[in-house]
């Protein structure tokens, strides 16, 4: 989907409000794994970088009320959030 969106981002068309409420879905759903959360967020990068206007134009309101809280949650996410030997067994690895 990223490739057809890179070369085809016109396909989209009136959908595309519906394809960023289906895609912020898939980034907010932590069951699944985080390349499929990361290839959905390249999705909506792709089509900001082919096609700007329609996303500005057709998608404003998704983007802010979807998008972009989504977004938000997956930049704030922590690992081990509650396993504080995983922590230290992290940082142990990077040092």
């Amino acid at each position: 989907m990223i490739e057809l969106t890179a070369s085809h981002g016109d396909i989209w068309g009136d959908s595309i409000p519906r394809l960023i409420f289906v895609i912020s879905e898939v980034i907010k759903n932590t069951e699944f794994d985080e390349a499929t959360r990361t290839s959905a967020l390249e999705i909506i990068s792709t089509l900001a970088e082919s096609m700007a206007g329609i996303l500005r134009k057709t998608g404003i309101d998704a983007l802010r009320d979807n998008f972009f809280p989504a977004l938000a949650q997956m930049m704030t996410e922590v690992d081990h959030a509650d396993d504080l030997q995983a922590w230290y067994a992290e940082e142990d690895t990077e040092l």
